[in-house]
């Protein structure tokens, strides 16, 4: 077939219709998954730098705590008191001073003074005696029945009761130290 001939073929073909029209498929490259990626991956990081924080910051709030001895915590807590004297009703400073002790005194000698009230804490002292030691449990049945007057008496005179009360606190801590330091062996 020549050339001339197949172009007079071709025109004497009848026109396509509708029909017969395909879409024309216009060929472009795939979508690349990195942005994809990427994207997933910096919210991955910051889901990780979020959790990151939050556990660094409760991890930085706990060993200040934990580290302090129960002394140290003894001490800042009744020098806070006594910076504090006039902001505080007596009975709850009294309240304060006595919960103070007992914690010191619970975590040093490992007695539940601290969960007993001093009634319990005295009964249980003249009936079957008590892990601390006898030099310091006078002193203390002494802190805890000024303490109880002050918290309890309402006396009009209550307010003046707390410096002494203070004094006996800080006498007792300074007994109990010099006791368990001496316990303890070298």
């Amino acid at each position: 077939m020549s050339l001339p001939f197949s172009i007079l073929l071709l025109a004497q073909q009848p026109a396509a219709s509708s029909d017969e029209l395909y879409d024309i498929i216009e060929l472009t490259p795939e979508e690349s998954a990195w942005p994809l990626l990427l994207y997933s991956f910096l919210v991955l990081l910051l889901l990780l730098g979020a959790v990151l924080a939050v556990w660094f910051f409760l991890r930085s709030r706990k060993p200040n705590l934990a580290a302090e001895s129960p002394i140290g915590i003894a001490q800042r807590q009744l020098r806070e008191l006594e910076q504090s004297d006039g902001d505080q009703e007596p009975n709850r400073y009294a309240l304060v001073l006595s919960e103070t002790i007992k914690d010191f005194l619970a975590a040093t000698f490992a007695d539940p003074v601290r969960y007993e009230t001093t009634e319990e804490f005295l009964g249980r002292l003249s009936q079957e005696g008590t892990k601390l030691p006898p030099a310091a449990q006078q002193e203390l049945r002494d802190f805890l029945l000024a303490a109880e007057e002050v918290k309890f008496g309402n006396a009009p005179d209550s307010k003046s009761r707390t410096t002494p009360l203070l004094q006996k606190a800080k006498n007792l801590l300074t007994l109990c130290t010099a006791i368990n330091s001496e316990s303890q062996p070298l």
